[in-house]
């Protein structure tokens, strides 16, 4: 083997600067709330299948949505825009054992064409999802499903929101609340 760089070993937090940003979702998932679903940021997600399409994201064990994910038959993605970057931020913060989120931050509901479960109005997209297995993951539990619909909004003009690590150069800085940044590719 030929000499090569030193790798040094981080903490996860550490680490952070060096694997961001990542792509932030809302999960919208049926829940027992006056609106109807609850909303998720979600932060840990990838595409797990072409054919057919299919995706995962892992939802922490003390999140209120650990518990509807396990039970829901269906559930939608949305991709949130530079729009939605504090809707993003509270939804990702707050807990629907406290408050119902759609309800409190007045976000519009957009109807599915395959399944029941509704998407956010003002986002970029909605990805319509039918749930096909959930595996415990350490203190995550990952849901997979399979796309019924990439429903795009092809009038908006929003940048997809990004989770960023500490470095933001080359990003555009939209909200910090402690460790949590969101911001969009591009410089301001």
């Amino acid at each position: 083997m030929m000499p090569g760089p030193t790798f040094k070993t981080l903490r996860r937090q550490e680490f952070r600067r060096y694997f961001q940003p990542s792509r932030v979702l809302l999960g919208v998932l049926p829940a027992s709330t006056a609106s109807g679903v609850n909303i998720i940021t979600l932060c840990f997600s990838m595409y797990c299948s072409y054919k057919p399409p299919m995706m995962a994201v892992a939802i922490h064990k003390h999140a209120a949505s650990y518990g509807l994910a396990q039970k829901t038959g269906e559930y939608v993605l949305s991709v949130p825009g530079e729009s939605l970057a504090s809707e993003a931020m509270y939804c990702g913060m707050q807990s629907m054992t406290d408050v119902d989120k759609v309800k409190r931050l007045n976000l519009d509901l957009a109807k599915s064409q395959t399944i029941a479960v509704p998407g956010v109005a003002r986002a970029i997209a909605n990805i319509e999802m039918i749930r096909i297995n959930v595996i415990p993951s350490g203190d995550h539990l990952l849901l997979i499903g399979a796309v019924k619909r990439f429903g795009v909004n092809t009038d908006s003009k929003d940048r997809p929101l990004v989770s960023l690590g500490p470095n933001t150069t080359g990003y555009t800085l939209l909200l910090n609340k402690g460790i949590h940044r969101l911001g969009v590719v591009g410089a301001p």
